[in-house]
This record gives structure tokens, C-alpha cells and sequence, in this order.
């Protein structure tokens, strides 16, 4: 993956029949994106043509195109950019299976209803927030920036704060009330009193605790062990 972050979210949508096409972008207009972008492709050649690393965040793409499938087009895509997220629209399930070789994050069936439509359309952009956007933090003595994607949780303690991420942890003076209000609205819920973590770490809950992804266990607190499933299975089924 690169480091780079999410400033205006580029989307390109590639599809040889207009109808699909337009429609396609109707819908991603309607979600209302801030600072989004949407750029039409008829063909998987025109795709290639100008296309380089790091161009895009999110590419959804025809399964079946002439000359050059939306599979072909992605697999030349993967050559030189691993992060990008790529998606496929089909109107056959059975094509999801090789979505596996290009790293596919969602396939979506065209003709589909309409509230499902919008729910996979939703999920994928959720996703590039959680994996492109990053937490940044800086004072007189410290700056540091992480993808969200890499942190796994926060503890608060007094005026201290702990980030734990997949290559360690750093303690910094911080306010945890702050980072949980930005926080939040991504894939991040309180599982307990000063204990911030990320669903995408989540390996395990049990009845009582929750098996994060560098093999701690976390308590889930009484009152919070209702919304941390609830979160939990609604982001397990959007996935």
C-alpha cells in the first residue's frame, strides 16, 4: 500500500454500455461524497490509456467489456498500483470467485434493488476512508501521522494517550475525548471506559472480551457490549 491520503476522492467508473454507465454515476452523485470526483471510462483500453499509480482511490469496473475485460483491465491495473480500490459490476454472481486474483473489495450485481445498490456503493467508499484517510497529531515536541488502517486502538489515560498500531505503540499528551470524536465516524467504537479500537483489528469476540489482531484481549464493558456486536456485525456483513 502507499502512504498517500484522502484530499479529493477520485473515482473512476469504466463500462462500454452508456445506460449502466450513467446510472452508475447517478447513484455515486447521490451519496453526496464531499470532495469526490467521478471520471467515465467506455472501455478499459481509454481506462489504461492515461492511467497511472496512485490516480485513483476507487475503480469499478465492468466485468464483461469487448476487447478488454473489467478482470484484464484490473490485473494490468494491479501491475503498478496495489492499493487501489477496484470493483466490479456483473450481472452474473458467478464471476466474484475471480475477483480473488486482482484483490476485488465488492462485487455489485446491476440489476439489483435499488437500497442494495446503495448500501455496496456506500461500503466501498467507507472503505476508502478507512484505508486511505489518516490520523495525524502534532505539538511542540511530537508529530506523527498513521493510516487508520494501521492503528488498531487508543487508550486514554488522564491526559496521557497510547496509539497501539501494527508496528508498535507511542504514548503522547493528548485528550481522548478529542480522538474518539474524530474517530467515531470511521470504523472506530468505545469498547470500554478509555478504550478506543479499530473493527477492522477485531479477530474474535467473545462474551466477555474482545481478541484484537496483535493477539491482546480486550474487556468490553457492561454497557457497551450491545453496540460493540451490533457495530461489529453490521461492519462484518458490509465487508
Amino acid at each position: 500500500m502507499t502512504s498517500r491520503e484522502v484530499s479529493v476522492m477520485n473515482i473512476a467508473i469504466c463500462d462500454d454500455e452508456q445506460v449502466f454507465l450513467r446510472q452508475l454515476h447517478r447513484k455515486i452523485a447521490d451519496l453526496k461524497i464531499p470532495d469526490c470526483q467521478i471520471h467515465e471510462f467506455s472501455s478499459g483500453k481509454e481506462l489504461l490509456s492515461s492511467f497511472i499509480k496512485g490516480m485513483y482511490e476507487v475503480i469499478i469496473l465492468d466485468v464483461e467489456m469487448p476487447e478488454l475485460s473489467g478482470l484484464q483491465t484490473a490485473e494490468k491495473i494491479r501491475q503498478t498500483d496495489k492499493s487501489v480500490i477496484i470493483s466490479f459490476l456483473t450481472n452474473y454472481a458467478e464471476f466474484a470467485v475471480q475477483g480473488y486474483e486482482v484483490n476485488a473489495f465488492r462485487y455489485i450485481l446491476k440489476n439489483q434493488p435499488d437500497y442494495l445498490y446503495t448500501q455496496q456503493l456506500s461500503s466501498i467508499f467507507d472503505e476508502c476512508e478507512q484505508r486511505f484517510r489518516t490520523y495525524k497529531f502534532s505539538n511542540r515536541n511530537l508529530s506523527f501521522k498513521f493510516r487508520l488502517i494501521d492503528i488498531l486502538y487508543f487508550e486514554g489515560h488522564k491526559r496521557k494517550v497510547v496509539i497501539f498500531t501494527s508496528t508498535g505503540e507511542l504514548e503522547y499528551g493528548g485528550d481522548f475525548t478529542e480522538v474518539c470524536s474524530e474517530l467515531l465516524k470511521y470504523n472506530f467504537i468505545i469498547v470500554n471506559k478509555g478504550l478506543l479500537i479499530n473493527l477492522e483489528h477485531i479477530q474474535n469476540i467473545s462474551k466477555n472480551d474482545i481478541i484484537m489482531s496483535n493477539g491482546r484481549k480486550i474487556p468490553i464493558g457492561r454497557t457497551y457490549k450491545d453496540d460493540v456486536v451490533s457495530r461489529y456485525l453490521d461492519f462484518a456483513t458490509r465487508r
